[in-house]
């Protein structure tokens, strides 16, 4: 790390969380959302499709779920259309 960004980190620490909050809306209007986004992913060292991905899979797991508590005829489409006559 260069003696600048040492600096910047040091600056950083002591500002309040309301001061962080308001930097970080500088630094995200400054650099493109894009960029913003592989610099996040980067320092948390994450794969995002990974992370969709997993988050898919949980919806999934979810809905999986869910389906154990609905009688075997349950028909969604019926059940709207029914919803919908009644108002």
């Amino acid at each position: 790390m260069t003696m600048l960004q040492e600096k910047a980190v040091q600056m950083i620490q002591n500002m309040s969380d309301e001061n962080v909050g308001f930097l970080i809306e500088i630094i995200q209007r400054l650099i493109p959302q894009k960029k913003y986004i592989e610099i996040i992913y980067q320092s948390q060292s994450v794969d995002p499709n990974k992370e969709k991905m997993q988050a898919f899979q949980e919806l999934v797991d979810t809905r999986d779920d869910v389906k154990k508590y609905l009688l075997d005829d349950f028909d969604p489409d019926a059940e709207l259309e029914a919803a919908r006559k009644e108002k």
